[in-house]
């Protein structure tokens, strides 16, 4: 059976600035479009760093690279993310985006952040869903 393979564009919109860390515009065609529920930073069932923030981001995207391979894809599938952060707060910024420059290579996705007062697990402080575009 042939596969449609994916093949993904992130055009710069004139008068749109363009953030180093995210892509305003991500456009996929052929392939199939992966939804990737919310994970959050847990490793067997147990909340990993809590209180720790940047601990936190480090496991729930090591967990999402997991749902990834499992679909043959790389973060560079991606093509939409979703954060939830306990408690946003503009000092959490450079915390957020190192997290995310070290997961994601060149191609970033399209991104929103948002502020919650809480997760459904006790001390989750992050809690991260994805769209990616794999072959299909």
């Amino acid at each position: 059976m042939a596969g449609n393979f994916v093949t993904l564009d992130r055009p710069s919109i004139k008068g749109v600035p363009s953030p180093p860390h995210f892509s305003n515009v991500v456009i996929s065609e052929g392939g199939k479009l992966a939804h990737i529920s919310g994970q959050m930073a847990t490793d067997g069932g147990q909340l990993v760093g809590e209180g720790d923030l940047a601990a936190q981001f480090a496991q729930t995207f090591a967990n999402l690279r997991r749902v990834l391979d499992g679909l043959g894809a790389t973060p560079d599938n991606v093509v939409r993310q979703r954060i939830f952060v306990v408690d946003l707060e503009p000092a959490h910024r450079d915390i957020v985006v190192e997290a995310m420059n070290n997961f994601y290579g060149e191609g970033k996705p399209s991104s929103t952040l948002i502020g919650c007062q809480g997760l459904i697990i006790p001390g989750a402080l992050v809690e991260i869903d994805l769209t990616a575009a794999v072959d299909g």
